[in-house]
């Protein structure tokens, strides 16, 4: 029994270069998060060459076919994990892929560091107050600790657990380790103060390294299920940041 993951052209020894850098990349992403899923559980991952052709348009093209005929895994379609519809273009790209080109509507602080984590942030959950800071500039930044067993677990802190999950390529699952600071297009953040001392309050969190301002967290059980219930199963998958 096989399933396809990923459809794909190429020539001479594009096949064993890409298997090369599949095997050392250490990056979140569906697709090599089926793969890792796939090597943990003792399964091979198979290449089978369909056709050939002499030119690279029937190749793109045939490629374009097949994706249409087994379904990508974005559009609920199939097993595939490519992120557009083949053909050497950009065609129909997937919900992650038009993200990453989209302008935010956010973002419209002084500040050309706060505009970059506002838009960054605003992908992830849409609130109005980013709980993320440049690091530079938050001069309030202090250690955290409990101080409200009545705050319970919020979808923006669900979200500061996310930003600091694929900023520093951690896999979510529970009792996984997070930095507080995070670096976002070569600038670095930490998680603000108050959502930091709310998540250890909630439960959501714990202190691990309590080293103030550069605190590394402990993503508690309930802490876990909870970002999955605010975020999805499946859109976590997708993300990479939650082996199938």
């Amino acid at each position: 029994m096989w399933s396809a993951i990923l459809c794909g052209q190429g020539c001479q020894f594009a096949l064993s270069a890409t298997r090369s850098r599949r095997a050392n990349n250490k990056a979140l992403t569906h697709k090599l998060n089926v793969i890792r899923s796939l090597h943990r559980e003792g399964q091979a991952v198979a290449y089978r060459i369909d056709s050939s052709y002499p030119d690279e348009a029937g190749a793109l093209a045939r490629e374009r076919a097949l994706i249409a005929e087994i379904g990508r895994h974005d559009l609920k379609l199939g097993p595939l994990t490519n992120q557009t519809d083949g053909g050497g273009g950009t065609s129909n790209p997937s919900e992650a892929s038009r993200q990453r080109r989209r302008d935010s509507l956010w973002g419209e602080a002084e500040d050309p560091e706060r505009q970059t984590i506002n838009r960054w942030f605003q992908k992830l959950t849409p609130v109005k107050s980013v709980p993320i800071k440049p690091a530079a500039t938050f001069t309030r930044a202090a250690g955290l600790w409990k101080n409200d067993d009545t705050i319970g677990m919020k979808p923006r802190q669900a979200g500061a657990i996310i930003a600091t999950a694929l900023a520093n390529g951690v896999l979510l699952e529970p009792n996984c380790l997070l930095p507080r600071r995070l670096e976002v297009e070569g600038i670095e953040y930490i998680i603000e103060n108050g959502v930091g001392r709310d998540m250890v309050s909630n439960g959501m969190i714990e202190v691990h390294d309590a080293t103030a301002t550069r605190e590394m967290f402990r993503l508690t059980g309930p802490g876990y299920a909870f970002v999955v219930e605010t975020f999805g199963t499946e859109t976590l998958i997708d993300a990479g940041l939650v082996v199938p």
